[in-house]
């Protein structure tokens, strides 16, 4: 059995080292509390140290649940963020691109054929061309509030005869005066053939059919 050197320097057989190691009792593999200061030396040693051979300083310590609480709040208002103009631009467009504007209508009222309600009543549209599908925006308006007589108003475009009066119409929907928004032109009816546009007055009384009481009309002209 060979010989081992010890720290102090001298040899020590490897029978000796089992004899103490069978000496040892559970007492023995006690761990002893270190003393109270002691971890306070060891930090003025290291801090004597580090300032005697001027090493940099530690980096301060930050608590990685708070990075990462940051970093999740930065997302979720990024997110939220995206949201919101994704949703403003789906009220705008009905969630689909307007595409170019190809045509404009400045309405208009006239005193001898349409209903008084219109009388003060304004509004300009545009027609957009989003490859082939057709939708039709009220810019500006200024139109009269119908809840006093439990009627609505309805936008409609119209195709005229050699006369100019309405042979065949198609409804775009019912206008809310304080947010008319934009309608989809119907598939099928061509807004070349069906260039007028028309407000009108429709009582709810269950008739699909345009009333007779329009309210404001103009042509589309080409922009």
């Amino acid at each position: 059995m060979s010989d081992e050197l010890t720290p102090d320097g001298d040899t020590e057989s490897m029978g000796d080292i089992e004899t103490l190691l069978r000496e040892v009792t559970p007492d023995d593999q006690t761990l002893t509390a270190p003393p109270a200061d002691l971890w306070s030396a060891i930090e003025v040693e290291a801090l004597g140290k580090a300032e005697t051979t001027q090493v940099a300083p530690l980096a301060q310590v930050v608590d990685l649940a708070d990075r990462r609480k940051r970093r999740t709040m930065v997302a979720l208002a990024s997110a939220a963020a995206t949201i919101i103009a994704v949703v403003g631009v789906m009220a705008v467009t009905g969630g689909e691109s307007l595409g170019p504007e190809v045509a404009t209508a400045d309405l208009a009222y006239d005193p001898i054929a349409f209903d008084a309600l219109g009388a003060d009543a304004t509004a300009i549209v545009s027609l957009h061309d989003a490859d082939g599908t057709y939708r039709l925006t009220v810019d500006k308006s200024d139109l009269p509030d119908t809840g006093a007589e439990a009627a609505d108003l309805e936008l409609w475009l119209i195709q005229p005869d050699a006369d100019g009066n309405p042979a065949a119409l198609v409804s775009l929907g019912l206008i809310d005066p304080s947010d008319p928004g934009s309608f989809d032109v119907p598939e099928g009816f061509d807004p070349n053939l069906f260039f007028v546009v028309d407000i009108s007055v429709e009582p709810r009384d269950g008739d699909a059919g345009h009333s007779g009481r329009s309210i404001l009309r103009g042509p589309l002209s080409s922009v």
